[in-house]
């Protein structure tokens, strides 16, 4: 099963793919293992302060719709509608 820090862990070695138009004097781009040893430093580095993110909470299992992560948190829903009240 994966965790949420596996995820993080692969999504950073995902991003360090352009890591050469990023990083001034890159000449060339990072290898596989260059990438997910940088990745996995990241997430070895935020578990040192106390895993607020819960990186090592096991995921859900898939459910064959699609992979996507949980919501951080609820947000009331926006609405372009005129208020009621700016009608009057």
């Amino acid at each position: 099963m994966r965790t949420r820090g596996d995820v993080l862990r692969f999504a950073v070695a995902f991003a360090l793919r352009g890591a050469r138009k990023l990083v001034r004097g890159l000449r060339q781009g990072l290898s596989e293992e260059e990438r997910f040893r940088v990745a996995d430093d990241v997430v070895a580095r935020l578990r040192q302060h106390g895993d607020p993110w819960r990186l090592a909470d096991e995921l859900p299992p898939l459910t064959g719709k699609g992979f996507s992560t949980p919501p951080v948190c609820a947000s009331p829903r926006q609405s372009n509608a005129p208020d009621d009240a700016a009608a009057d």
